[in-house]
């Protein structure tokens, strides 16, 4: 729901969309398993990447979330071209300075799916933090909720991964969002940390 709101509040400072982001160094990297495809998403934010950032979409992606108080039959979404539509106008606001995104990803996990999702991993997001910069305001920080991010094997190469779905989930309790790093848990108690830059 959150990032919904962020969304309008992007709309609202830019007054419309923008051309298409920056280009920057090797990105194929973050394309080689699922948790580097979240260190991916973070880069993106960071160089304000739109292109990458839609690279790391497959086609049929879509974005799921239920509302703060709602059933879980309020489930509400778009699909890609939605996202890098919002995406891009985050990213190229001439007021925004900067934009970071941070996600505590615990261990990839196999999906659980129907026929035709075999191979499918899904990383479990314990929650994360959206700070975006505008001139001459103080920053906005945006606590995310939980989330869990689904990806495939893209059809036209398996060497490289893609998210299908990406469902954000209503608070239950507190947040992580005041650490800085992404946590990757090993599923024993102990995890690793990168940071987004």
């Amino acid at each position: 729901m959150k990032r919904a709101c962020i969304w309008m509040l992007i709309l609202a400072v830019s007054g419309g969309l923008a051309a298409c982001g920056k280009k920057g160094a090797n990105t194929d990297k973050y394309f080689e398993k699922p948790e580097k495809v979240i260190e991916g998403l973070m880069a993106a934010y960071e160089m304000r990447n739109d292109s990458l950032y839609a690279a790391f979409l497959a086609e049929d992606f879509q974005y799921t979330f239920e509302p703060q108080g709602g059933d879980s039959v309020e489930t509400l979404g778009w699909g890609k071209e939605e996202e890098v539509l919002s995406a891009s106008s985050l990213f190229n606001t001439p007021e925004v300075e900067s934009v970071r995104l941070k996600l505590y990803a615990d261990k990839p996990r196999p999906a659980e799916g129907g026929p035709g999702q075999e191979g499918w991993m899904a990383v479990p997001i314990s929650g994360g933090q959206l700070v975006i910069s505008v001139k001459e305001k103080e920053p906005t920080v945006v606590a995310l909720n939980r989330q869990e991010i689904v990806l495939r094997q893209a059809h036209s190469s398996p060497k490289r991964w893609q998210i299908v779905e990406w469902h954000d989930y209503p608070a239950h309790g507190g947040s992580t969002a005041s650490q800085d790093s992404v946590h990757i848990h090993d599923g024993h108690g102990a995890h690793s940390e990168s940071t987004s830059q």
